[in-house]
């Protein structure tokens, strides 16, 4: 049996990262208690979010010391993007196959620098702040996305860290594919979307920022009237919709009508894990990742898909991954969670 596939469209990053005792006051300048430089971008951090949390950590290894492709993998996953011809690029590719990353659909794009994101994070809380320079993830056009290419995925996830007009064209093209692509969406960082954009979402992910974005009002409404935000989402066309909350947790509602099989699983609320919080910059990501994993694997157990086994697992993840400093680095694997 093939395994299945998801594919990854999105951005990847060199993440510059300081961590600080506060965020400084405008005008005021603060030493920093640290510096690194790591990999990161919302697409290439989902992509290893969906390699490592669909496989042990010893599973890669243990294939390459024994000669084998992994041909026994149950998921396969893929990227699709552009970098600089620079080292942040080499870096990126490179990491991302160590993960065990399909990294054919990546890019180098000559004469682009690789896309940077400057991020801020405050030791005593684990809140961070992003900075985002696109850099080769700009190059990403329509035109190269009008029909998606041969094999189809299993699973479509797609982010706002590329343009949107080329992210609305991914969107038609798996809606046309036959049968159709399902997408999960995270739409990060939010932008306005036209009405027919939520109808072409199988899953739709957003946090309390992006969905105040979306809806059109403020954090604190949506926190207050979560089931009305999303619901809206819902009645725009979206099927399955969360809503992660950070320390709050998160709100969920699984798409579809009554069945044969009986009632779907109404709208429903969890707490955050219990974590010790370093770092929270890559929590979303994932969460988006171990969601977009037991999705495929429910699909491919032949089970009807249950939104509270995604949401349970994704929470699990990412409450190991603020336990740690960095990006892509903090991604937990399977066996980890």
């Amino acid at each position: 049996m093939s395994p299945a596939v998801i594919t990854v469209i999105g951005s990847l990053n060199a993440d510059l990262i300081t961590r600080t005792p506060r965020i400084p006051s405008p005008g005021e300048t603060l030493n920093s208690s640290s510096f690194s430089i790591g990999c990161g971008g919302k697409g290439a951090n989902q992509a290893v979010a969906c390699a490592r949390l669909s496989r042990t950590r010893g599973s890669l290894s243990a294939a390459n010391d024994h000669g084998k492709d992994n041909a026994s993998e149950t998921i396969v996953v893929r990227m699709e993007g552009g970098v600089g011809s620079d080292i942040f690029g080499q870096t990126l590719i490179e990491t991302l196959k160590r993960d065990g990353v399909d990294i054919s659909g990546v890019q180098t794009r000559q004469g682009e620098s690789t896309g940077v994101a400057i991020i801020l994070v405050e030791e005593e809380s684990g809140e961070n702040r992003i900075l985002l320079s696109p850099g080769a993830n700009a190059t990403l056009r329509p035109e190269a996305f009008s029909s998606l290419a041969a094999p189809l995925p299993d699973l479509l996830i797609l982010q706002l860290e590329i343009p949107l007009p080329t992210v609305l064209t991914i969107l038609r093209a798996a809606a046309a594919c036959d049968p159709p692509v399902p997408v999960l969406f995270n739409p990060a960082p939010a932008a306005g979307l036209p009405p027919w954009a939520y109808g072409l979402v199988e899953h739709l992910i957003v946090n309390e920022t992006e969905a105040a974005t979306l809806y059109g009002a403020t954090e604190g409404y949506v926190c207050s009237n979560l089931s009305k935000v999303g619901m809206e989402f819902q009645n725009r066309g979206a099927k399955n919709v969360v809503m992660t909350l950070g320390k709050a947790g998160l709100w969920y509602a699984p798409g579809g009508l009554d069945d044969e099989t009986g009632p779907r699983v109404k709208e429903g609320q969890m707490a955050a894990m219990k974590a010790d919080v370093v770092d929270t910059t890559a929590a979303g990501d994932t969460f988006v990742g171990a969601y977009a994993v037991s999705v495929v694997q429910q699909k491919v157990g032949g089970k009807r898909f249950d939104i509270r086994c995604a949401v349970e697992w994704a929470n699990r993840a990412a409450a190991r991954a603020v336990e740690k400093e960095g990006a892509m680095c903090s991604i937990p694997w399977m066996d980890e969670v």
